[in-house]
């Protein structure tokens, strides 16, 4: 459509392919016409609960749920409804809401019924909603309501690992364009069936699996909870599919697990993103079960960028994908950073204004933050500009350190980061999660063996979880108050 309105383009796609599979969760399947049908149904429900509830009827509407089924038909029935769905990761807390509350102006909410009563906010109201499992929670206003852009279609937000999530406004026009350039890119077809482990508030999922099936008329099978090896292996035979959409975790486990192949039947492509793939997982995995893993780049702000098409390549993060033009630039001590124009680029920071404006150069491409080189056309990323850690003016990649430590005997997790001593000099601080008789002196040990001396931790912090996002990145802010909170308890935190 020529004004790519979301709801229109969803409505054709069901239209066109009405009888065909669309959604599939275990051994519920709905066609296209289903899809259209439960989603305008829900569209009219929502309408009537907004309209019982105290204030103005909002313009946008969140998402607050788990991955399923529902969450999709809820996205829809507010697209449906004429409203900007904001798409919410599950694993934001009260701090989080409250931000996104007060500097976006979300007053609606859709959550899971079940757990609507531990909703992390004081609800105005809880409505259920009539043949939905999910439930409509009202809150009220917290100052003044942000105007969208007049063309925003969506909302998602950055993962916060530093701080408070950032809302990126997306027209129509970005989210078609992401869309119908993984399509082309990939050759994703109508006999196609995606098995998407991640969630669709993360771009890996919103990007290659949502609209993008519903362009070409393919089927897509939700995974609710948490994957593990039994209940992958489950949704693959319910699901046939020819398409595996993880992140690297997934890949991790299953080249781990004692499977066999012939549960891999059918599967043509492994898509993983968010991190980078180790070479050894990578060959493990293609090993066992004869699947190519094809590497995809993404950036929040950028939608999807790079994708590896050639099944004999195993180095980099693949070509740009249509729609997409890459570069580089020279930054301090000669360090290039990945420049990038995309098609699909958010058009702002709704609570940030200027902020992601102030990263787009007069050419129109964005700053990635993101080290690394275009070789032969094909993307290689090598580290995070402000990923090092400037220490007496030496840079210390914590990324070393933490692999270092991952490695040491009861170690199950390990997070290095920088911080202040007494005397205000930069130090590292290495919070860790483990098991006895994992102790200082230990780990001590164990980091002087294996790096330079101005590597080793001079602070270390046990905890019982290293807090992180959806999509595995640390989230730095809660990390500090767990460490914080580990050092006020006997047994906690040790600290030099």
């Amino acid at each position: 459509m020529s004004d790519h309105r979301l709801d229109g383009t969803f409505r054709a796609a069901c239209a066109r392919f009405a009888d065909r599979p669309a959604l599939r969760q275990g051994a519920t399947v709905l066609s296209y016409r289903e899809v259209a049908d439960a989603a305008s149904r829900l569209a009219a429900v929502l309408d009537g609960a907004l309209a019982r509830c105290a204030g103005p009827d909002p313009d946008r509407v969140a998402v607050y749920a788990h991955n399923s089924v529902d969450y999709l038909l809820s996205y829809l029935a507010v697209v449906f409804s004429g409203r900007v769905p904001v798409l919410i990761d599950r694993a934001f807390g009260e701090r989080e809401l409250t931000a996104i509350r007060s500097g976006c102006g979300v007053t609606a909410y859709l959550v899971d019924a079940e757990s609507a009563a531990e909703f992390p906010l004081p609800p105005g109201s809880v409505v259920p909603l009539t043949g939905s499992t999910h439930a409509l929670v009202t809150v009220p206003a917290d100052g003044d309501v942000p105007d969208l852009l007049a063309d925003t279609a969506v909302c998602r937000f950055t993962s916060g690992t530093t701080g408070v999530p950032k809302c990126l406004e997306f027209s129509g026009f970005a989210v078609h364009s992401a869309a119908r350039n993984w399509v082309a890119g990939t050759g994703l077809g109508a006999a196609d069936r995606t098995l998407c482990l991640a969630a669709f508030t993360n771009g890996l999922a919103f990007n290659t699996s949502l609209l993008s099936t519903f362009l070409v008329g393919a089927e897509l099978t939700v995974h609710p909870g948490l994957p593990t090896s039994a209940k992958i292996v489950r949704a693959l035979a319910d699901s046939r599919a020819t398409r595996l959409v993880a992140f690297p975790f997934v890949y991790r486990m299953l080249a781990d697990a004692d499977l066999a192949a012939a549960r891999f039947a059918g599967l043509d492509l492994a898509v993983s993103a968010g991190a980078e793939l180790p070479a050894d997982i990578r060959a493990r995995f293609e090993k066992r079960y004869g699947v190519r893993i094809a590497d995809y780049y993404g950036v929040a702000e950028a939608g999807p960028c790079t994708f590896e098409r050639d099944p004999a390549y195993r180095r980099g993060l693949g070509t740009p994908l249509p729609g997409v033009v890459l570069r580089t630039r020279s930054r301090s001590a000669g360090r290039p950073e990945v420049l990038l124009r995309t098609s699909s680029m958010a058009s702002r920071y709704l609570n940030a204004p200027g902020l992601l404006e102030s990263r787009v150069d007069a050419d129109g491409f964005y700053a990635t933050g993101d080290l690394g080189h275009v070789e032969d056309g094909r993307l290689f990323i090598t580290g995070r500009l402000a990923g090092p850690i400037n220490l007496a003016g030496r840079k210390v990649d914590p990324r070393e350190i933490e692999a270092v430590v991952k490695e040491l005997d009861g170690v199950r997790d390990a997070v290095v980061f920088a911080d202040t001593g007494a005397d205000d000099q930069v130090l590292l601080h290495l919070a860790v999660v483990g098991r006895p008789p994992l102790g200082r002196a230990g780990l001590v040990t164990g980091c002087r063996d294996r790096l330079a001396a101005y590597k080793v931790p001079q602070r270390i912090s046990f905890v019982t979880e290293i807090p992180r996002s959806s999509t595995g990145k640390v989230r730095l802010t809660d990390l500090r108050a767990v460490v914080a909170e580990s050092a006020d308890r006997p047994e906690g935190g040790i600290r030099s």
